[in-house]
């Protein structure tokens, strides 16, 4: 359809007639954007500056992106006289855009997503997209388009044509701006800077961070200022167009190009270039190719940006920063590491500087982490990739002098460059890596991050495996997460829980690391336990891990030896490690290294082999499996219990399983599950956070106002009421504690008080006694029984508590008192310090017996180079 109307872009005020398919631009090529005026003045959206065979006349008023023309027959003619411009008052495009905004029904809203292919709530990321009128072929949208402090500067209209195509018209008197969704800076990975709404919206809906371009060339000073706060770590990307001309000339990718080489000088920062797949004219067109009917966006999003990705460069002409090497070092160091934030795989996580590897093969020999292959891990940047980092992102020169005089030659980075940066342990704009997830997590704000890439936000790096699908409603309903529930427990159905909240408790262990993100603080120790060997207790476990992980736990040995036992934490914590189990626990576990560590989200510990130090995050949940485990210490309350008990004399010789074969289901139907899991937390929220009054539980508070009410929500027990029999059962303290002041009572009934060496007298003659005193110190042996008797006192023990009787000079004279006199009591004197720990000991709390040989040079156990079974 010919569209005839006046022009106020040239010299001439005269007819203008859109260019076609049929009419194509004449300066360009292109059939769109561009008008010839009926004196043979051409405007043209695409070209800006000399074209061979016609005369440029500048840029047009009011609107740069066009520039005007005539041939070169033309160029003697008189050019008419400049017409002064009459005063108008500044027109207000935010009202008009409200306005038009009205009219953005949900019947206008599904005609714009079947035109341009996207799904209805990509608009929502606009809120000031309006209908502006209608044609016979459907509504006018109008699209506003900002400036960098988002005052709507000009609407552009989408008009439709009656052959099925579309006609892009900007409304007379508004200038040209940018397309700026809601939350762009908040999504992950790179800037995206493409042109056009539509193209921004199909990238938005896909979770990828993007702003529209104007034109191929426009809207670079608005960029310029809208960039000007972003951090320097993170990626720009200019994206062009496939539109390649037949005379060569390829306006979108050379239009890009210049976009961000002007973006490189205006914003003193790295800005890439990359172009749509093969086969796309542009990112839209390859979304929507590739939707079908029930498209996964996210999906398609990540696989777009590793295209993208990939295929980004440099634009011709762009310079890296220089770094010139004198023997003013500090002026030197201080060059490289403001250049280090540009390099893309180097984070800073505890004071160390740190990249992310995918393993090509298992780990072995004396590794802080046993994975296997294509695990993600986290490693310190050693200084000769330091190095390396460094040639990647700056130019290194030297200054030379000649007889023509100095000049400057390119060189090596200095090694006393790379030690005084690597050393620093802090580098500003290096990006901090909380934790690498693989993944998705639900966040504090109750949303779910499953976008690939770095999340500022929160620090934490997604690295989703290819092929993930997940189905997770944005508001579950109770059906979903019943569904889900159903769907979960089915995996676990033939495991003998002894109680419905051990099975809570497993539902509880598999929600913790998908949540982690969204509470503060730690989570309690899970605790997988039977009464028999061949139970299933490893098994449980990897119904855990590989939903979560897609692979099974690694294993970590545990050892009562604490220095042994903190120095393999500290590994732990530097290298990322995100779920832990400590596997095949036997004798007394607990001691006050893996107490801090149950309670703690950041560690702080010398690392081995130097006098660096680690002082970061411990984002870890830790998971143990054992036969009838003895808990010591202040463990118990930090355990969150599973208990299997089967009647069975060999449990492992059962048959009749529904899934016999469920580490192989599990990783065939891992992408339900998780989806499963995401869906309870995901309907806990939208649900408005419920509580349910349960009581609290001391150290990991926040964790139960996540994890806990979700599960109780979802249907469960509370998994809290594990940890009561935990503490009564498998708290072998407690345990020796009742046996003890029982024995008082019976040997001293008028309580006298015995001292500690009185009381190991007494167990040489009486069996239970002498049981009890071993467990607490580990021996017939004074001191340790006074160390452990003074840590215990005015505690209940099943309504007893150990006072102090007397003080005499031979010491202390304890005696057992009912709980019923405990306010009566006068409050005992507070305890010494704890003891020295003993050359092979474990910290003095009383247990010197041997337990499991820590290897040396090996912090997580297998057998034969496997992952545990």
């Amino acid at each position: 359809m010919v569209q005839n109307h006046r022009s106020d872009h040239g010299p001439d005020k005269e007819n203008l007639t859109p260019v076609s398919k049929a009419a194509p631009c004449a300066v360009c090529g292109g059939d769109h954007k561009c008008s010839r005026g009926d004196s043979g003045l051409i405007i043209c959206g695409r070209r800006d500056g000399p074209v061979p065979g016609f005369r440029h006349l500048g840029a047009a008023k009011g609107d740069p992106q066009f520039h005007l023309f005539r041939r070169d027959e033309g160029a003697d003619a008189a050019p008419a006289p400049a017409r002064k411009p009459k005063p108008t008052p500044p027109r207000d495009w935010g009202v008009d855009a409200a306005r038009y905004a009205k009219g953005f029904t949900a019947e206008a809203r599904q005609e714009l997503a079947s035109r341009l292919g996207l799904p209805p709530a990509a608009f929502d990321a606009l809120p000031l997209l309006g209908v502006s009128g209608g044609r016979a072929a459907g509504r006018v949208f109008a699209f506003p388009e900002c400036d960098a402090t988002g005052r709507v500067v000009g609407i552009t209209e989408r008009i439709p044509e009656p052959d099925g195509t579309e006609a892009k018209k900007m409304r007379s008197g508004g200038g040209r701006g940018l397309t700026v969704p809601n939350g762009w800076r908040d999504r992950p990975g790179p800037v995206l800077l493409v042109e056009g709404a539509s193209d921004t919206l199909a990238l938005t809906v896909a979770g990828l961070g993007a702003v529209g371009r104007p034109s191929n060339t426009g809207g670079v000073e608005h960029l310029a200022a809208l960039l000007a706060d972003l951090p320097v770590d993170r990626k720009v990307v200019v994206v062009g167009e496939n539109d390649r001309k037949e005379d060569g000339s390829w306006p979108g990718r050379e239009g890009s190009e210049r976009v961000a080489s002007t973006l490189r000088s205006r914003l003193g920062r790295g800005v890439m270039v990359a172009m749509p797949p093969d086969g796309a004219k542009d990112v839209r067109a390859w979304l929507v190719d590739r939707a079908g009917e029930n498209p996964n966006w996210a999906a398609l999003g990540r696989e777009l940006l590793g295209l993208l990705t990939a295929s980004a460069q440099v634009p011709a002409g762009g310079r890296r920063p220089e770094v010139v090497v004198t023997t003013a070092e500090h002026a030197v160091n201080d060059a490289a590491a403001a250049a280090l934030p540009a390099a893309e795989r180097v984070y800073q996580r505890g004071g160390l500087l740190v990249h992310v590897l995918a393993l090509d093969a298992p780990t072995a020999g004396p590794a802080a982490v046993r994975q296997p292959a294509g695990a993600v891990v986290v490693r310190e940047l050693s200084q000769p990739l330091l190095r390396e980092e460094f040639t990647r992102v700056a130019d290194w020169v030297r200054v030379v002098e000649t007889k023509e005089g100095p000049v400057t030659v390119p060189t090596h980075p200095p090694g006393w460059c790379v030690q005084a940066v690597h050393a620093r342990g802090h580098w500003p704009g290096v990006r901090n890596l909380e934790a690498v997830v693989t993944h998705p997590i639900l966040l504090a704000d109750g949303s779910l991050l499953v976008a690939d890439g770095y999340h500022r936000p929160t620090g934490v790096l997604v690295r989703l495996p290819p092929g993930l699908r997940l189905a997770v409603a944005d508001a579950p309903t109770r059906a979903d997460v019943a569904a889900a529930v159903k769907l979960l427990f089915d995996a676990v159905c033939d495991f003998p829980f002894e109680r419905p909240e051990h099975r809570g408790a497993w539902l509880a262990g598999l929600l913790t690391p998908l949540a982690w993100f969204a509470f503060d603080g730690p989570s309690p120790f899970y605790l997988i336990d039977g009464n028999v060997r061949g139970v299933g207790k490893g098994l449980l476990a990897d119904a855990i891990a590989i939903p979560v992980l897609g692979r099974r736990f690694s294993a970590m040995s545990y050892t009562a030896d604490r220095d042994e036992l903190r120095k393999r934490i500290t590994s732990v914590a530097a290298e990322g490690e995100r779920m832990v189990l400590l596997d095949n626990l036997a004798g007394p576990v607990g001691n006050d290294q893996l107490d801090a560590a149950l309670t703690a989200d950041r560690w702080k510990d010398r690392l081995l082999g130097g006098n660096r130090v680690f002082d970061g995050p411990l984002n870890v949940v830790w998971y143990g499996t054992g036969n009838n485990c003895e808990l010591r210490a202040d463990t118990s309350r930090r355990t969150c219990h599973v208990r299997l008990e089967s009647p069975a004399e060999r449990p492992e010789e059962r048959a009749g399983f529904r899934h016999p074969h469920l580490r192989q289901h599990l990783r065939r139907h891992r992408d339900a599950l998780l989806s499963a899991a995401l869906t309870i937390l995901r309907g806990w929220v939208t649900a408005g956070r419920p509580r349910h009054g349960l009581p609290p539980w001391g150290s990991y508070e926040s964790w139960s106002e996540v994890v806990r009410e979700a599960v109780v929500w979802a249907g469960e027990p509370d998994p809290g009421l594990t940890r009561v029999a935990l503490q009564t059962a498998a708290d072998r303290n407690a345990l020796a504690m009742t046996v003890l002041l029982n024995g008082l009572r019976r040997i001293d009934p008028d309580r006298q008080g015995l001292t500690a060496s009185g009381i190991v007298e007494a167990a040489k003659t009486h069996p239970d006694l002498r049981a009890a005193v071993e467990d607490l110190a580990g021996r017939l042996d004074t001191r340790p029984l006074g160390y452990a008797l003074r840590s215990f006192a005015r505690r209940n023990f099943d309504g007893l508590f150990l006072d102090n009787a007397a003080t005499t000079g031979q010491g202390v004279r304890w005696a057992a008192y009912p709980i019923t006199e405990f306010r009566s009591r006068p409050t005992s004197p507070p305890s010494p310090p704890s003891p020295p720990t003993p050359p092979g000991g474990d910290g003095g709390d009383g247990d010197d017996a041997p337990g499991r040989a820590p290897q040396s040079g090996r912090l997580f156990e297998t057998d034969g180079g496997r992952l545990p079974d």
